[in-house]
């Protein structure tokens, strides 16, 4: 029996579980194009069986994410048109290779409807907004109260430009991202911490008198 035979089952069964709103994905990850082999509530994405790999997969190959975790849960998907999707995303192994992601895509404009139902009637939704997930936003100003706000802002600047905060691609980042970033970091007044050079020299895996020069050839532009 193929592994992926018993997943085959499982989407069924889960897609009647979630409901309509739910949509269960089992990938052949085995296949050229890593195509659906199995589908619940398709009409969730607007995909059938034989659809091909998606720009998700193609980073979990790249950055080979799946040989370090057992899942992704609770990123954001985006479905024609204009549909938001909570998607979750688990890596099914077989003697150390991907052979299949068994993915769960919940759409979320029921939720996003109630929100705004909420919103209207408590008058919310005269300060505030919502954001990608259907979550409320302040529409002003934002202040975040953390325990450790320059390692909050580090990481946010590094996401923002490179897409992810991982120690390994820290490492990675050019000098171009590395002025990116320095440059977001400017922007949210981080540099007027005392000791915020070296932290972000740290964490940036550059020198000082790197963190330095990025920020004169910022301050040149502006």
């Amino acid at each position: 029996m193929d592994t992926l035979d018993y997943y085959k089952k499982l989407v069924e069964f889960l897609g009647q579980v979630l409901g309509e709103h739910g949509e269960v994905v089992l990938r052949d990850c085995r296949k050229p194009n890593h195509d659906i082999v199995a589908i619940a509530n398709g009409h969730v994405s607007g995909r059938t069986i034989g659809a091909p790999i998606t720009d998700f997969t193609l980073s979990v190959l790249a950055n080979e994410e799946w040989k370090e975790k057992d899942y992704v849960a609770n990123y954001v998907g985006r479905a024609a048109p204009n549909k938001n999707l909570r998607s979750s995303t688990y890596f099914i192994r077989e003697n150390g290779e991907l052979v299949g992601q068994l993915c769960i895509n919940i759409d979320m404009a029921p939720f996003e409807q109630m929100m705004e139902s909420i919103r209207v009637l408590s008058g919310m939704n005269q300060i505030h907004g919502l954001d990608d997930m259907g979550g409320l936003v302040c529409q002003g100003p934002v202040e975040n109260f953390s325990a450790d706000v320059t390692g909050e802002m580090m990481s946010k600047a590094v996401v923002q430009t490179v897409g992810s905060s991982e120690e390994r691609v820290r490492e990675r980042l050019t000098q171009e991202d590395r002025i990116q970033i320095v440059g977001e970091l400017n922007r949210g007044g981080l540099f007027q911490i005392k000791g915020a050079v070296s932290l972000v020299a740290e964490y940036l895996y550059c020198s000082e008198a790197s963190v330095y020069r990025y920020l004169a050839k910022i301050q040149k532009k502006i």
